[in-house]
């Protein structure tokens, strides 16, 4: 079955109504996405990329494009949840996007890793609502594994404590039983996010590809401890941009 609306189109009539092609908005080929405004900010400005002034969804969600060890590189600030994220993918996939990392964060149900601790999804447990219009089955909800080794090396030379396992995506944040939270910590689940099962199905059917670096910013296997704002989760960011900018250069080598 065929799409009567595609990427591809919403694309050109955006970049059209900008007066300029495509190829003008400069993304490049790997992109870095948080949903984290000051994060983007801030590594944007560490390897002195520009703002791209024909991105559509600028200014709310700019894009900016520079180069990292020489290679170019895009980032951008994505908005929150499963089908926007999907959405603005899409959008760079069709610019010519080949490969994702996003840097973001997530609610841990474990002990053993509190705020400021990483993760590294290697598979997920969706409750989302997107996944399923591009995957029947949960096999594909991976991330590629050329970014995965990255992310590991790049860790492990900046000192950055990591989890690889299953992550829990839900679109209700706020109906995160303590049952649920229960079951899935006995299952070695890692904590919860809102867009990592999407983000990898994208990735499968569109053979493109896509990990995330997640920051714990909240504990949930007890009462709620939120560190949103706070010193100990800004520095914790700040140390995981650097994880993603050694990633970049650890991937052209």
């Amino acid at each position: 079955m065929s799409e009567r609306f595609t990427a591809e189109m919403a694309v050109g009539f955006q970049a059209s109504r900008h007066g300029v092609s495509v190829e003008q908005v400069g993304i490049a080929p790997l992109v870095v996405g948080s949903w984290d405004l000051e994060t983007i900010k801030s590594l944007a400005k560490t390897v002195g990329a520009e703002p791209s002034p024909s991105w559509w969804w600028g200014p709310r969600f700019p894009l900016y494009n520079g180069q990292v060890g020489g290679r170019r590189v895009s980032f951008v600030s994505l908005p929150l949840g499963a089908p926007a994220t999907i959405l603005v993918m899409e959008e760079l996939i069709a610019c010519g996007v080949r490969a994702f990392l996003g840097l973001g964060l997530a609610g841990s149900i474990q002990p053993e890793a509190p705020v400021g601790t990483c993760f590294i999804p290697t598979s997920c447990i969706r409750d989302e609502g997107t996944s399923p219009h591009y995957l029947a089955s949960d096999d594909g909800l991976r991330p590629a594994q050329r970014l995965v080794r990255a992310l590991e090396k790049a860790r492990v030379k900046k000192g950055v404590v990591a989890y690889t396992g299953p992550i829990w995506t839900t679109d209700a944040p706020y109906r995160e039983m303590v049952t649920t939270i229960e079951s899935y910590r006995l299952r070695d689940v890692l904590g919860v996010d809102m867009e990592t099962s999407a983000m990898y199905a994208l990735g499968t059917y569109r053979n493109v590809e896509v990990c995330n670096f997640l920051v714990v910013s909240d504990e949930l296997w007890r009462d709620w401890r939120p560190a949103f704002g706070l010193p100990e989760l800004r520095e914790a960011l700040k140390r995981a941009e650097e994880v993603i900018l050694e990633t970049i250069t650890t991937l052209r080598k």
